[in-house]
């Protein structure tokens, strides 16, 4: 259970660099007055508020009653949730591209698949996090 919380905030730590690096990216843009700073904005917001979900996580992640192999597998269904949804905004603030359907350029298609794949794997992810929590009480 430990590696489970090292894993944790370890992504986290590297989740929260990344959108410090996204508002150095978010500064930029405004100075230059670039039209897609909104983007960057979500990417450095979004960035945070995931990073400190995952060191968050960490720090409570003994106390669902759960099996070890459900227990690593919401734990790594709510890593791979940060870091596709990182890449979808990454991608998104980069090209421009929102991602709003499945038509459009390759980028557009990409952040699109990123976020989809993403929402669906924070699903069971967070029920498995809640039915051992629930178990715990």
């Amino acid at each position: 259970m430990d590696q489970l919380a090292i894993h944790l905030a370890l992504h986290g730590a590297i989740v929260l660099t990344i959108s410090i690096i996204a508002g150095l990216c978010l500064y930029g843009a405004i100075l230059k007055k670039i039209k897609n700073e909104a983007a960057w904005h979500v990417v450095h917001a979004g960035g945070t508020v995931r990073g400190v979900m995952l060191i968050a996580l960490a720090a409570i992640i003994q106390l669902p009653v759960l099996p070890l192999w459900q227990l690593s597998t919401a734990v790594w269904l709510i890593i791979f949730f940060v870091w596709t949804s990182m890449l979808a905004m990454i991608l998104a603030a980069v090209t421009g591209d929102r991602g709003l359907g499945l038509s459009g350029s390759i980028a557009n298609k990409l952040v699109y698949v990123l976020y989809g794949v993403g929402t669906v794997a924070i699903f069971p992810g967070c029920l498995l996090l809640i039915f051992g929590l629930y178990k715990a009480l």
